[in-house]
């Protein structure tokens, strides 16, 4: 099943922890001291070709009956998102 494009969900990432995202306050500790803080925060340019090849390829990886990372094809590249 491919990944679709949703314009809503291509925001920026805030990396705030609020009550509506508790199960994801690890990743968002781990991302705030991550060196790719100021790259997940810049309001960088997405481009729609770009993004339709990635989900249009993407594969997600189980662990332990839980999403673990998120593998992809972009332009003959692999592409992984681990946390």
């Amino acid at each position: 099943m491919a990944l679709i494009i949703k314009h809503p969900h291509i925001y920026l990432c805030t990396l705030e922890k609020t009550s509506k995202n508790k199960d994801f306050h690890s990743i968002i500790d781990t991302l705030s001291s991550s060196k790719y803080k100021t790259f997940l925060t810049c309001n960088a340019t997405i481009y729609q070709d770009t993004l339709r090849d990635f989900c249009n390829h993407a594969k997600l990886e189980i662990q332990d009956k839980k999403p673990w990372a998120i593998f992809s094809e972009v332009g003959g590249i692999l592409v992984s998102i681990t946390p």
